[in-house]
Formats: structure tokens, C-alpha cells, sequence
């Protein structure tokens, strides 16, 4: 593959212009999130980041959240949400994201978190800036379920609900279910039947879109930034364990997720469907797609089925770059 070629005024412009859409990020964070979140904070003015239980300890989620907005000068608030899912039992996974969900880099104590908890965070944002700000859903979907059954009426003020979460047939948690989804599948259904205008980026889609293979590594660190050597030390964890599931590099679908908000035209199949998700058996946490409208119910997503890699590592390489 040709290296990539990065015009940087490109991206500062495009990143000038993104600022005007306000968004709200929603992480269980750990290694993938960071980066997501710094790109959310580059495409969008960043009204806060709201943090769940999912990917390791909820605690050291908060720590890690504040860490990566201090050390990339992100310029936002960091608030605290559920430390449990819904309902059910659910585990972390250390073993994706290292022990501390960081990679090998060390976090240190940066800030504080703020003590207004995320749910009421949330409402509180969307009352503030009305049919205007957007949620960047990388994470299990509890904080946002809790948000819209305390106040239905945030429905009609969130202008738009990406999600990160569902596998089409590829489940990575278990064989029919995404992490995301598995872990909170009530908080999934919830948010999925309410009634926001919501985008879903399924797992198989970063697979095939989202890979940061040894030729995109080694360019990434050629790049020699705070920021691309922040993604190398955040990911390291994560590359061996997705090359020991058989990829050849690190998986990125919360990334994915955002350049889907900020960049539309890396999308390049989606279609309208009708999405469930399974809450009892086996299948727990199973996204069930109506691809032919077999239930005669209406679609409540935009689901997105292939996006260009090609624009992925542009769009990457472009930012890690400054």
C-alpha cells in the first residue's frame, strides 16, 4: 500500500468547521476511547465526557478519562455515570486494554472528575442546548437509558445517537453478541426503541474498516507527535490481543464510530432497518436485524454495513500528525 500523504491545513480547516456541532462523548474508557474521544474533541465541540461501566474498573475508567483530557488538552469536563449496567452480571476485559485499560502507558493522577453525575450531565446538557447536541455512544448504553427515562423528553432534544455496538455475525463476546450490547442489552433496546434519530456502527464493521495493520503502525509512528505516540503506548495491549484473534492489527470501532459522525463520506454501504436486541437466553446482547421487514415494524436506525479504509487512515494519520 502507498504511504498515506497528509496535507495538514486539510484537516485544520475541516476541524475548525466541525466545531460548531456539540457533542456529548459516552466511553467506558479505555484504549480505543481515548482516541476516539481526542477526534470527537478535534470534529466537534466537546460539551462533556460522560463515563459507564464496560471495558475495566469503573474508577479507573474516570481516572483514565480525566487523564487522556489532560494530557491531550482536550478542554472538558469529565462526568462520572453508571457503575453498573441495568440489569444481569456482567465482566471487563483487562485482557483487551491492559490491566489498567491503558496500554502500557502509565496514568497519573491529572484532574477531577467533575461530582455531577453523568445522567444528570446529560439532561442537563441537552436542556441547555436543545435539538443541538449529539451523543457519541461508544460504550455500553446504560448512562444514556437512565438519561431517557428520567426525562422521555430527551428524545426530542438530542438532535442525533451514534452507536458503537451490535454484531451482524461476528459476536466478540460471545458468538452472537458485541461487548457494547452484551453488556447492557436492556440499556441497548431502550435507547434503540425510544425514538432518537440514531446510527448504529456494528463490530464488523471496524473489523473490515478499522484496522491499524503493521504498514499503518509503523507510519504512525513515524509521525513522532504527542499524539501518535500516545496512540501507540494507549493500543499496544490492544494490537496483540486483536493480532491473536486472527486480525492484523488493532480494532478501532469506537474511532470508526466518530469519523462516521464527522465524516460521512467513509460510509459506504448503510441502510434503514428495524434494529432489537435479545435480552434473555444464550443470545443475550444479539443485535436482530429486520433487513427485509419481515416484522412489519418501522426501521429506528441507520445501520452501517462498509465503510473505505483507505479514508480511515487519512483521516487518522491526519490528526495524530499535528
Amino acid at each position: 500500500m502507498q504511504k498515506t500523504v497528509i496535507n495538514r491545513d486539510i484537516f485544520t480547516s475541516k476541524a475548525e468547521s466541525f466545531n460548531v456541532r456539540k457533542a456529548i462523548f459516552d466511553s467506558d474508557t479505555a484504549s480505543d476511547d481515548t482516541v476516539a474521544m481526542f477526534l470527537a474533541s478535534r470534529w466537534f465541540h466537546l460539551l462533556g465526557v460522560t463515563v459507564v461501566a464496560g471495558n475495566v474498573d469503573f474508577l479507573q475508567e474516570v481516572r483514565n478519562a480525566v487523564f487522556t483530557v489532560e494530557e491531550l488538552g482536550l478542554n472538558t469536563d469529565v462526568y462520572p455515570g453508571s457503575r453498573r449496567p441495568i440489569l444481569g452480571k456482567w465482566r471487563t476485559v483487562p485482557e483487551v486494554h491492559g490491566a489498567n485499560g491503558m496500554g502500557s502507558l502509565n496514568v497519573v493522577e491529572k484532574g477531577r472528575a467533575s461530582e455531577e453525575h453523568a445522567v444528570d450531565a446529560i439532561v442537563r446538557l441537552s436542556k441547555e442546548y436543545p435539538k443541538d447536541v449529539e451523543v457519541l455512544a461508544v460504550s455500553p448504553l446504560t448512562n444514556i437509558a437512565l438519561a431517557y427515562l428520567r426525562d422521555p423528553e430527551l428524545v426530542d432534544r438530542v438532535n442525533k445517537v451514534w452507536i458503537m455496538g451490535g454484531a451482524l455475525w461476528r459476536g466478540n463476546t460471545t458468538p452472537s453478541a458485541e461487548f457494547n450490547f452484551w453488556v447492557d442489552p436492556e440499556a441497548a433496546s431502550i435507547v434503540l426503541s425510544a425514538g432518537f434519530d440514531v446510527t448504529v456502527v456494528p463490530w464488523e464493521a471496524a473489523e473490515m474498516c478499522a484496522v491499524v495493520d503493521d504498514e499503518l503502525w509503523t507510519e504512525i509512528g513515524g509521525l513522532n507527535t504527542k499524539t501518535s505516540k500516545f496512540f501507540l503506548e494507549v493500543n499496544d495491549a490492544l494490537r496483540k490481543f486483536s493480532k491473536a484473534q486472527g486480525n492484523p492489527g488493532s480494532v478501532h470501532p469506537d474511532t470508526l464510530t466518530v469519523m462516521v459522525a464527522a465524516h460521512p463520506e467513509i460510509v459506504k454501504e448503510s441502510k434503514r432497518v428495524f434494529i432489537s436486541v435479545e435480552t434473555c437466553s444464550e443470545a443475550r446482547g444479539a443485535m436482530m436485524v429486520d433487513s427485509y421487514g419481515l416484522t412489519g415494524r418501522k426501521a429506528n436506525a441507520e445501520l452501517v454495513l462498509g465503510c473505505d479504509p483507505l479514508t480511515f487512515r487519512r483521516l487518522l494519520l491526519g490528526e495524530l500528525s499535528r
